[in-house]
């Protein structure tokens, strides 16, 4: 008898520092204290990019609504092709096949440098000086995102 209540004594203290170490199943990034903030939706994030163009470059009335208007279209495009490229993924997944990243990567680099040029298309020189600067400490922004080459960290 002092052995069986000897050994439920230890399961019991065994599964109480168990879930003490797992704690609320949170995940850090997930938890209020370090909580991510919630992806915008596409037209959140226009309204939110085309307040900080305005107030970075002085844009007019009229250029900011030309800006968001491109925004807009050019987010309509990329979920277009998001869903596609979706498609082609899932099929590759089905058939063994591997998609080809770079590729990807080359697409979105171009897709980003056309809408670049057309914003800047709408610009001054001063405001193209100033959105050249933007694009730059976005690259940088995105750059530091990623890891180190070969997926090693």
């Amino acid at each position: 008898m002092k052995k069986l209540l000897l050994i439920l004594a230890l399961f019991i203290g065994v599964i109480t520092v168990a879930e003490a170490q797992r704690g609320s199943g949170e995940r850090p990034s997930q938890s209020q204290s370090g909580q991510r903030p919630q992806r915008m939706d596409p037209a959140e994030r226009i309204e939110k990019q085309t307040a900080q163009m305005k107030e970075k470059l002085a844009l007019t009335d009229e250029q900011t609504a030309q800006v968001k208007a491109l925004l807009t279209s050019n987010m309509e495009k990329q979920r277009a092709e998001f869903e596609k490229r979706r498609e082609e993924m899932e099929k590759a997944r089905e058939s063994g096949e591997e998609m080809d990243r770079e590729k990807m990567r080359a697409e979105m680099e171009a897709r980003m440098a056309k809408q670049d040029a057309e914003i800047k298309a709408l610009l001054t020189e001063e405001q193209q000086v100033k959105y050249d600067e933007m694009v730059k400490e976005r690259q940088e922004r995105m750059k530091n995102r990623q890891g180190p080459p070969g997926g090693a960290e």
